[in-house]
Order: C-alpha cells, then structure tokens, then sequence
C-alpha cells in the first residue's frame, strides 16, 4: 500500500484515538474506570502518531519523539485489564499493585534504552530501511524472544480480562435489567478484537521469519491497519455507558474482593460468579411474603418503567436487604432480576401495542416500557416471546384484518 495512503489513514486513527482520550478524560471523574480506558486510548494514538509520522517522512524532523515506548503493549496489558476489572465491580489497584504489574514493562524498557536514547540520525536511518522495507530476512535471537515475550505478555492480562468478563456476566442478571448486557457485550468485543490483532501480528511474523516473503515493516503495517480500525470502531460505537457504577453493596452481593492495601502483593483473588446466599435459610412462609411484597409493589407502582431500576433499588423500595431480594427472586420466584424485570416490561409493552388507539412507534414503546434503546427491547423480546416486537405486532394486524 502506499505510504501516503497508509500515514492518511494512520494519522485520521490517531486524531479518533486523542480525540476519544481527551473526551473520556474530561467527563470522567477521577477514579473513574473511564479514565483507564483514556489511557489505553493515548497509548493507541501514540503508536499511531509512530505510524503516520513513518510513512509521511515527518519522522526526519521529529526522531526524538518516536520509539519511547517500544514496548506499548506490555503497559496496555496491565490498563486493560484493570480497566475490565472496575467495569466489573472491583476496586481500583493501590499504588503496589501498579507497581507490580507494570514492573516487567519497565525492566524491558530499560533493556531497550540504549535504542530509545540512541541519537537523532541513527533512529532517522532506522526509520528509512524499515519504510523502504529492507532486510527482509531474519532478525536476532535476542530480539525475537523479547517481541514474543511482549505478545505473550499482552495475552496473558487479556485471558485475565476474558476471564473477569465470564465471571461477572452471570452475576450481571442478578443486579440490572438495563443495558448493562449491551455493554458487556461490548466489553466482550473489545477483548475479541485486541486478541485478533495479537493473533495476526503472530502468524505475519511467523511468515516472515520462516520464509522471509515479507518484511517486519509489512508485519508492522498490518498491525498498525488492523489496530486503526479498531480505534476507529471505538470511537463510532462511543463506548457508551464507559462505567457500570457498580455501587459497594452490588459489589458485596456479587462477592467481589477488594485488594488488600496493606499488602499490595498479596495474590489477587477471582470475584464470584453469582449472589453468595451464606447463612440464609429462608423459611418459606418469609420468602412467599417477601415475594408477594415484590409483586405487589411493581404491579402497583410500576417500578420497571425505570429504565435504571436495580436490584438495590427494588430491596430498598420494599423495605429489605437486597441479599434477601435477591435470594426470594432466584430460590422462590425461580427466576433472575433481569428476567424478573423484563417479563414486567415485556407485558406492558403487549398493551402498548395491542392498544387500537396507539399508534406508537416500536421505539417509543421501548422506551416507555422501562427499555433503555431498541436493541435491548428486542433481545428481551425474543428471548421471551420468541418472536421480534415488529413480527409480534404485524401477526397481530393480520389477524385482526383477518377478523
């Protein structure tokens, strides 16, 4: 590709990437998990700004701001798996457990600081051979264990991401019926993609090393491309809802450790997958009471047309703890909040749209049925009905052309 196609395109990912750093920085408080995401974004847009500053010759004029971190990913590693970690309702790491995990990072970049201080004309020269794509063979022993050992690095805090996300996902159904799901999801994607972009620099640079048919300045484009796009789909899809709020008590239901500060090197321990029910035998008579309570205040009080209702909001509104809500929902009412909660929308919204006199739009129905978007209407939708709000609704019409 040519390389005023290629910095173009590198330089319009790193405005997306600073854009979206400063955005998420700004209207985030500190402490905030958005603001680890802000970082992760920065340490994207930098590795851009190496790329478009390469391939559009900038890098003769500006030699001392390229190649600071050469080895990016082994901090990127560490951000987003902490990031994950607070979007799933554990606490923030203490100044110890940075320490800790961006200690490799650091010793790799003093092993490489002779070449990130090396002088002006020798990183120009080391820039112009990889543009004009020379030396395609092999590269030392040396320097091919410590790229590998960056990506597997890397791989390492995004398996621990993975695995956060799969331990927190069924506690999610216990705590929202928003859509908490979609972020997830998101979430998810996220991971998915970082994983692909580390599965294609591995197998490209096994090419290379294996037949020298391509470059380590080709590996290097590929990367770079494969990781624009993934900040550009960032930015469009805007990441909202970049923190959960995961509140102290929902974190306590959900049995998420905090780490100890007094001993940041104590080993971290995984969050539960699901509301710990611990000395809690309910009598029957209690639960059936507590569960007619529930029922009683929804249908009521209609409290699942708040599109923020929660699990702690509901205990709080009836009068008990949320351990208690919880564990009548699940053990007595054989069910989950989300579904709980959902069933309730989902019905009203069937007498929003069998009402003749409404001629509302899916997506008005939604959102007055306590949905947050149509997305998540749909999902909960089919999930209970199996059929699509707009199937549902022109079935309906049939058969009442039908009559």
């Amino acid at each position: 590709m040519p390389h005023a196609v290629l910095s173009t395109l590198y330089f319009m990912a790193f405005s997306h990437a600073l854009l979206l750093t400063v955005i998420l920085w700004r209207r985030a408080p500190s402490g905030s998990p958005a603001r680890l995401l802000a970082i992760a974004m920065a340490l994207l847009a930098y590795k851009l700004l190496e790329g478009g500053a390469v391939h559009s010759q900038l890098y003769r004029y500006m030699p001392h701001l390229l190649d600071l971190l050469p080895n990016m990913v082994m901090v990127l590693g560490p951000v987003l798996y902490a990031y994950v970690r607070r979007m799933t309702g554990q606490r923030a790491f203490t100044t110890g457990n940075w320490v800790l995990h961006l200690l490799p990072a650091f010793a790799v970049w003093l092993l490489s600081a002779p070449d990130v201080f090396r002088s002006g004309d020798a990183k120009i020269a080391m820039w112009a051979a990889l543009q004009q794509d020379q030396a395609p063979g092999g590269i030392s022993m040396l320097l091919t264990i410590k790229l590998v050992a960056m990506k597997v690095h890397l791989a390492s805090y995004l398996a621990l991401a993975w695995r956060r996300l799969d331990a927190f996902a069924p506690a999610l159904d216990q705590l929202r019926a928003d859509n908490s799901r979609n972020v997830l999801q998101r979430l998810r994607q996220l991971m998915i993609a970082f994983i692909l972009l580390e599965a294609l620099w591995v197998g490209l640079f096994l090419v290379q090393q294996t037949t020298g048919l391509i470059t380590l300045g080709t590996v290097g484009q590929a990367w770079l491309l494969f990781l624009s796009a993934i900040v550009v789909l960032i930015a469009l899809q805007g990441l909202q809802k970049p923190d959960f709020l995961i509140t102290e008590e929902e974190r306590a239901l959900t049995g998420a450790p905090a780490p100890p500060a007094a001993d940041p090197a104590a080993p971290e321990t995984e969050a539960g997958a699901t509301i710990k029910y611990l000395h809690s035998a309910l009598p029957d008579t209690a639960a059936a009471e507590v569960a007619a309570l529930i029922e009683q205040r929804l249908e009521e009080d209609a409290l699942y047309l708040d599109e923020g209702l929660s699990l702690t909001k509901l205990a709080k509104a009836i009068g008990h703890k949320s351990h208690t809500v919880s564990q009548v929902i699940n053990q007595h009412m054989k069910s989950n909040f989300y579904r709980l909660i959902n069933s309730y929308r989902i019905q009203y919204a069937l007498t929003l749209i069998e009402d003749p006199k409404r001629h509302w739009s899916l997506e008005r129905i939604a959102i007055e049925s306590g949905f947050t978007n149509r997305v998540t209407f749909n999902k909960a939708f089919k999930e209970q009905l199996d059929c699509t709000p707009s199937q549902y609704r022109a079935e309906r019409r049939a058969t009442s052309g039908q009559a």
